[in-house]
């Protein structure tokens, strides 16, 4: 029979320990690769904690949003960038829980209007010819027809939550001023010049800001004050020709409104509402190295004030009352200033009463031009020895307050309002006698509703005394004081109302200058305004510093406008 191998004991040995050999380096492979993968799981874990989550992958249909934990809506892909909030209006709603808005104003009008220097005879004239003399200007004067773009504008507003920072919002705009009649381009008249270039991008209320409902909103870039836009409301006159703008907040009579412009380089705070009350306050670094406020503010293009150096015609030319040779220094140095500062306190209950106060002011308001070719005893024509210690002299803090009310009765759809407002000039009081921009302001309006959606509204703003008058008008009369030169404009529109967008408006509105005075019509927004500036033969148009603009006192401006504006 066969014989049987006997079983090897240190054979079976050896097999068993190489076998426990192997699975050990199995195990210790495993280890080291679940080792690995653990690190690198922690590694991203820790990236991902400092990393801010992707705005794609954190709003998937019927998934939860990473900055609100709350469930997103089950739509679409292609429609989650952006959700109408209403079928009536432009405002979207964006991935995030934020919001976008397109907002805009488009106006144009047709006028006609007069500049009250048809026929015009110089009364009394002692800076130009003898007394009752000299003849007044011949230029194109009296009524012209004009197309005018009116305070017209297209801005996109959004805001986002702040991820983190409880019932806080990240705010921001953009808004663009629109020249729908003419060419965007830097703007200029025979007698002012300005390097801000019209519908470019944010040439209008722009800004960045952080805000939340209880501790109101902080916001940098630039705006309109809020001096000024406390007494918006009062306004149904705005961009026509008979805005209250011609004599509010206007210190100077022309086109500039100083206490209404827009406020550069600036940080401002809006408070929420408590009890139907709000406050608000700016500041703007006047960011200027001259000491007088005569250099451009740093970063900008223009003075402060809204003009270049040299604008306003400040030397002498063809038709100018300054003599060959005499000229001023070319500067900011018709209105450019340092430091601004703007406050204002409203009460609004929605219903009947609006209640408002305000207070501006300006820094180191550079207004030597005043010195230079002006009729004033204490101007370079009259005392040419004096106009360089006179030019430094003329800097000084300019400021306005101002308070307005307004009723609303809901009855009868009637407004009945009103703001009274006072400027200063702080200047040397040797130089008080030129001193034009100290006076009181007042006006009132009235709105009344209509059926089949019209509305009628009335004006009128006076322009009180001042202590003195710069002299710079071609008729200006030496013999009238302050006291005796003052203005008056009424107003009157009509508006019709197609629908919440679109609507019609016609506006009438005469200013009566008295003594040396010379305000507008159209300041504030009109595009085409109309002022005491004439024009002649070989004037350069260019309102730059040999422009000669040839302002006048004492006239009747007055003009009627039909415009079209649509809103959304």
């Amino acid at each position: 029979m066969p014989s049987i191998a006997a079983a090897d004991p240190a054979a079976d040995l050896a097999q068993q320990i190489q076998s426990l050999k192997d699975e050990l380096k199995t195990v210790q492979s495993q280890i080291d690769q679940a080792a690995a993968k653990q690190k690198a799981t922690d590694a991203a874990a820790s990236v991902e904690k400092i990393q801010i989550p992707k705005q794609i992958d954190s709003y998937k249909p019927g998934t939860v949003n990473m900055y609100t934990g709350a469930a997103n809506p089950n739509v679409a892909d292609s429609q989650n960038f952006l959700q109408r909030e209403r079928d009536d209006s432009l405002s979207f709603r964006m991935p995030s829980s934020g919001g976008i808005t397109l907002y805009g104003n488009f106006d144009v009008s047709v006028d006609d209007a007069t500049n009250g220097l048809n026929g015009h005879v110089v009364p009394v004239n002692g800076t130009v010819g003898p007394p009752g003399t000299t003849a007044g200007p011949g230029a194109n004067d009296g009524w012209m027809p004009a197309i005018s773009t009116n305070s017209t504008y297209v801005g996109l507003r959004g805001y986002q939550p702040v991820i983190g920072w409880h019932d806080t919002q990240f705010l921001w705009q953009l808004q663009t001023n629109i020249a729908l009649t003419t060419t965007g381009g830097s703007s200029m008249s025979n007698s002012q010049q300005s390097n801000a270039v019209s519908g470019s991008l944010t040439t209008a209320t722009s800004y960045i800001g952080l805000g939340s409902k209880d501790y109101g909103v902080v916001k940098i870039g630039k705006a309109f004050a809020p001096y000024a836009l406390s007494t918006n409301i009062f306004n149904p006159f705005a961009g026509q020709l008979g805005s209250m703008n011609v004599v509010m907040g206007n210190s100077g009579g022309d086109n500039r409104v100083e206490f209404g412009t827009l406020m550069e380089h600036a940080i401002w705070y809006e408070s929420p509402k408590w009890n139907h009350t709000s406050f608000a306050a700016m500041f703007s670094p006047g960011q200027n190295r001259a000491t007088n406020s005569a250099a451009i503010p740093s970063g900008s293009g223009n003075c402060n004030g809204g003009n270049i150096p040299g604008s306003g015609g400040l030397m002498g030319g063809f038709g100018s009352n300054v003599g060959p040779g005499v000229g001023s220094p070319d500067g900011c140095n018709d209105g450019g200033f340092s430091n601004a500062f703007s406050t204002s306190i409203v009460y609004d209950d929605k219903t009947a009463w609006y209640l408002t106060a305000g207070y501006e002011s300006h820094e180191g308001v550079n207004r030597g031009s005043d010195f230079y070719g002006t009729g004033n005893p204490l101007g370079s024509y009259a005392n040419p020895a004096a106009q360089a210690t006179n030019y430094y002299l003329d800097n000084g803090k300019e400021s306005a307050a101002k308070v307005g009310a307004l009723y609303r009765f809901q009855s009868t759809g009637t407004w009945i309002g009103g703001v009274y407002e006072q400027m200063r000039r702080s200047v040397d009081p040797s130089i008080q006698s030129m001193n034009e921009r100290q006076r009181k302001g007042t006006w009132v309006f009235i709105e009344q509703n209509l059926p089949h959606a019209n509305q009628i509204n009335l004006g009128w703003a006076h322009a009180g005394k001042t202590p003195g008058d710069a002299g710079g008008q071609h008729n200006y009369d030496p013999t009238i004081n302050g006291a005796a030169s003052t203005a008056d404009m009424y107003t009157i529109n009509g508006t019709h109302q197609v629908d919440r967008n679109l609507s019609f408006y016609a506006n009438y509105a005469v200013t009566f200058n008295h003594g040396n005075d010379h305000y507008d019509l159209g300041a504030g927004g009109h595009g085409v305004t109309t002022d005491c500036h004439a024009s002649s033969l070989n004037v350069p148009a260019s309102g730059g510093i040999d422009s000669a603009p040839q302002c006048w006192g004492g006239t009747e401006i007055q003009g009627i406008t039909i415009g079209m504006r649509y809103r959304f």
